[in-house]
């Protein structure tokens, strides 16, 4: 039974199409959910003996933030069900999964597709390393071609 449903989004129509997936099963089943924004944080590359580092891209803003927690509040608003928000910053594959792991969910809910389609061919996609590492069952919800 579902009680506890973890639902991620990365500001994809997939990931909205997700969670609004993700908002449907919590009604049918009642299940609380938690809907995370996760922020990629910029790669940082050491370089040189002495401490030196080079990061990959500026690092995120409070403007991100406000970004990220306006667009969870609009999808919680629409969701028919009591949403607990939250903004967490770091690798998102790595950060769902400790959630998934810290909170106890029973499900994970993410799109099949996100925002970062360079990074998936250099790095594999996040949906797959979350199916493979998370602590609890995965839904991968891919949106249907009209």
């Amino acid at each position: 039974m579902l009680q506890h449903i973890l639902i991620a989004v990365d500001g994809s129509p997939s990931s909205h199409h997700a969670a609004n997936q993700g908002f449907g099963l919590a009604r049918q089943t009642r299940a609380k959910v938690t809907l995370v924004f996760v922020l990629e944080t910029p790669p940082v590359i050491p370089v040189g003996p002495l401490s030196g580092y080079v990061m990959t891209a500026p690092p995120r803003t409070e403007a991100d933030l406000a970004k990220a927690r306006a667009e969870l509040h609009e999808l919680a608003r629409d969701a028919g069900v009591p949403v607990e928000t939250r903004v967490e910053l770091g690798a998102p594959a790595d950060v769902l999964c400790e959630l998934a792991e810290r909170l106890g969910v029973d499900l994970l809910v993410v799109g099949a597709r996100g925002l970062s389609a360079g990074s998936r061919w250099l790095l594999g996609s996040v949906s797959d390393r979350i199916v493979h590492h998370a602590p609890c069952p995965v839904m991968v919800v891919r949106e249907r071609k009209r």
